[in-house]
């Protein structure tokens, strides 16, 4: 996490050296660099997100121009500069402008036999992962689990993608003799399947980004109800975070077209697997009752 957190600092500071060094160059440039200059210290995201043509529409400078005031800053190109700003506002885009971004960003020569983006999304995963194990606090992580074993029932909740997370994480914890139950997949909001719940049952809450505001509801109306909730999040200032008694941090991000969700089940997966182990017997018992009533009712 400390790693996560130093890269961070360095991407921002490295911004901050480029718009200092910048300002300083003003007076020595031309009236067509001073333009360019200007538009890049008090739009740096949008010039995050602009291609050098747009810049050459909006500005009415041309492209190679453009491309000189680069270099006049000792990189080789317009892309290099522009990689600064994408690096350090990157995860504050939303998904569409964080698309185009990695859309319009060159690919590296692909020297391996794996497919291009299939190895781009696992390295992305991976690394995910890896954050993850940072972020995920111990302490946290046992209460979860010594909490989800005590529960009457667990109820799982998710908008979105973060809904598939939440079938996910009812299906697995059912598996391991959990009775779990997903509150996506019912005519009735979520509030109102909160009404009939007891106070020994459990809310699993799933929140990402754009962080559905019927999830964070949710939370809340289960915290007024005093029901526990338990948040699987990506930041430790996610508003769900404020309505969850236990939240455990997990990092989604990615240059795709949506969040990064292998790490998320990853983390179930763990969860689960604990669970299981720690409740051996009674699992075992489950999963024969499970191959029973396939084998008697769904078999060809």
């Amino acid at each position: 996490m400390n790693r996560w957190k130093n890269n961070h600092s360095k991407m921002q500071d490295d911004v901050k050296e480029l718009k200092d060094r910048i300002k300083q160059r003003i007076p020595h440039l031309t009236k067509s660099h001073k333009k360019i200059a200007n538009y890049i210290i008090e739009n740096p995201q949008r010039f995050a997100l602009s291609s050098i043509r747009e810049l050459e529409d909006l500005l009415g400078i041309s492209k190679a121009t453009i491309v000189r005031f680069t270099q006049s800053l000792g990189y080789r190109g317009f892309q290099e500069l522009r990689s600064t700003f994408v690096n350090n506002f990157r995860q504050d885009l939303d998904p569409l402008n964080r698309y185009k971004v990695f859309l319009s960003e060159r690919v590296s020569k692909n020297d391996s036999k794996i497919p291009r983006y299939l190895r781009m999304m696992a390295d992305e995963a991976i690394e995910n992962i890896h954050h993850t194990l940072r972020f995920v606090d111990p302490e946290q992580y046992t209460k979860c689990l010594i909490w989800i074993k005590r529960a009457h029932q667990v109820y799982t909740v998710g908008f979105g993608l973060s809904s598939y997370l939440a079938d996910t994480a009812a299906y697995l914890l059912n598996r391991v003799s959990i009775p779990a139950h997903s509150m996506n997949r019912n005519g009735l909001t979520f509030a109102e399947q909160i009404i009939h719940m007891f106070p020994k049952d459990i809310i699993m809450a799933f929140s990402f980004p754009s962080y559905s505001p019927n999830t964070i509801e949710a939370a809340r109306y289960a915290r007024e109800r005093k029901l526990k909730v338990i948040a699987i999040t990506d930041k430790a200032t996610s508003e769900i975070v404020t309505c969850s008694d236990l939240y455990l941090q997990v990092a989604v991000k990615s240059k795709s077209i949506s969040n990064s969700i292998a790490p998320v089940f990853v983390l179930l997966h763990s969860m689960a697997t604990q669970i299981g182990h720690e409740l051996k017997a009674k699992m075992l018992t489950t999963l024969k009752e499970y191959e029973h009533v396939r084998s008697e009712h769904f078999s060809l």
